[in-house]
């Protein structure tokens, strides 16, 4: 495959390689935070719903033309489950962007509720394929210091596509007349495909796969660029090393359907894929889709204010988001996975359940403490929960499941916001401030969850979070093995004549450490 597998940029390496990959990813999560965002600011208007032939007052209709992307996005990362091994991650990721494409082109044309439907179901399969591919693709050609922030960096992206589709829809609304003001907003959405596609074959597979697929030269190839080493360097030859001894010690034990309910391996399988997907369900069931998909309805149903000003209110409330996740890039890797979902899960239980208590009491001061209880809410959801699960369900999956693991934490996603989103305004209208409650006792629940379940994976590679969940029995034989492993690689640079002196060649600190031992980043572990 050549080229193919390794980019056709193959000039890229380094800091520049990642910073191709960071980007790419970004066009595709932007078009993901796009998505989600879009079509919350056009269902209401009188022009969309004419030329959709839709009734005003039909709610559960219009509700229902929103919460289906969400089925399609699961139903996507159902087929990632079951084929996501087999054409390598960039080409799923392009599968998908051109299934969003056919679906955007379906939704702008529309001249009907069965072209929006069909459209959404469409390009929701091809984000279920993206929101599946995109955080393993990042984590598999990133360094371990540097992971978490990449992936982090991802959901930032997301948030800021929901900012661009609320103004996008503002600007349109409050500017123009006529179809024009949804139908731009909605194929506006390929233009961040295109630039995905404009990048994606210039850059390499990755190596994970490759060598899980037997393509080893390839994978070399890319690991090299990846750490701007040669590739008959000890680094590449013990990251080979490592990649290897983990697919050999995880297909020791061989996956089936049944290992979703119990497995006898020492690497604890089922547990793995069964706490991403606990991950991924806390973080939808604590009140963020709520304000994501309905601000501007909350603010007016919830807190009692104008249309204009619930409008404003929503864009302010969406750039506090934003401005929260772009913390986690540094203190994901600052502070470790595990501090991050603790104290985020506790902020988000504070200020949950004084919105909730600002709306029971019901007086102007109260209201008050609801709508800033709301905001902080948003901004430390965005400082933690928003994107930790994307950072740490592809980490711990193993990587002969990885694609079934993040599968299994995208689908509990896309789910669970299908139920929030769509039975959500019944909840608002017909409970009122009780609603609420539900929120509260699952964000109580995700500080004990985070507490008692949550490891710490930061700056391990992906082969040696094995180690993290190996059982105590099994541990030692596969600390022995890596161990082993390290020191054939180191033989086998010293016997090609490759010493690696820092000095001479330049070569990064994350060589230097790896030189001074093979065993010594295992035996920290």
């Amino acid at each position: 495959m050549g080229n193919f597998n390794r980019g056709y940029a193959t000039g890229l390496q380094g800091k520049w390689l990642q910073a191709g990959i960071t980007l790419c990813s970004a066009w595709a999560f932007t078009l993901f935070g796009y998505d989600q965002g879009v079509l919350g600011g056009l269902i209401a208007l009188p022009n969309f719903l004419e030329s959709n032939r839709m009734d005003p007052k039909d709610a559960e209709l219009q509700g229902t033309v929103v919460a289906i992307y969400s089925v399609g996005c699961f139903t996507g990362c159902l087929i990632m489950a079951f084929i996501g091994k087999l054409l390598g991650r960039r080409m799923f990721i392009v599968i998908g962007g051109l299934l969003i494409l056919l679906g955007a082109g379906l939704q702008t044309g529309s001249h009907g509720v069965g072209y929006l439907i069909g459209g959404r179901v469409i390009a929701g399969i091809g984000m279920g394929f993206n929101s599946t591919m995109v955080p393993i693709w990042v984590a598999e050609t990133s360094k371990p210091r540097s992971r978490g922030a990449l992936v982090a960096a991802q959901l930032t992206v997301v948030i800021l596509g929901v900012v661009i589709a609320y103004w996008v829809d503002y600007g349109m609304i409050e500017n123009y007349v006529g179809d024009i003001v949804w139908r731009f907003p909605i194929g506006f959405q390929m233009v961040w495909i295109g630039l995905c596609f404009s990048m994606i074959l210039f850059l390499p597979e990755s190596p994970r796969w490759l060598h899980a697929n037997g393509h080893h030269d390839d994978a070399d190839a890319v690991m090299a660029r990846i750490y701007s080493v040669p590739v008959s360097g000890k680094e590449v030859a013990m990251h080979r090393r490592d990649i290897l001894t983990a697919l050999d010690s995880e297909r020791e034990f061989k996956f089936t359907w049944k290992t979703l309910v119990h497995d006898d391996s020492g690497l604890n399988v089922t547990w793995r894929l069964w706490l991403g997907v606990l991950t991924q369900f806390f973080q939808q069931m604590n009140g963020n889709n709520m304000v994501s998909y309905y601000a501007t309805y909350l603010f007016i149903n919830s807190l009692g204010y104008a249309q204009s000003r619930a409008a404003l209110m929503a864009g302010g409330v969406t750039l506090l988001f934003f401005g929260g996740t772009a913390t986690t890039i540094y203190t994901v890797e600052r502070f470790g996975r595990r501090f991050v979902f603790l104290w985020g899960a506790v902020m988000c239980s504070l200020f949950m359940i004084l919105f909730t208590v600002g709306l029971a009491v019901n007086s102007p001061s109260s209201l008050n403490l609801a709508l800033v209880s709301i905001f902080l809410f948003e901004f430390f959801f965005g400082a933690s929960w928003c994107p930790m699960p994307w950072v740490y369900v592809p980490e711990i999956a193993p990587l002969h499941v990885r694609h079934v693991g993040t599968a299994m934490g995208t689908f509990t996603q896309w789910f669970v916001t299908f139920i929030v989103v769509k039975f959500g305004p019944q909840g608002i209208t017909q409970a009122g401030w009780k609603f609420y409650l539900l929120f509260c006792v699952f964000n109580v629940g995700a500080v004990i969850f985070a507490y008692f379940c949550i490891r710490e994976t930061q700056g391990k590679t992906l082969e040696e979070i094995d180690l993290v969940f190996a059982t105590k029995e099994y541990r030692p034989i596969l600390e022995a093995r890596i161990r082993e492993n390290g020191q054939r690689a180191e033989k086998e640079a010293r016997d090609s004549g490759e010493e690696h002196d820092d000095g001479a060649r330049g070569t990064s600190k994350t060589l230097v450490e790896h030189q001074e031992g093979p065993t010594s980043r295992f035996e920290s572990v």
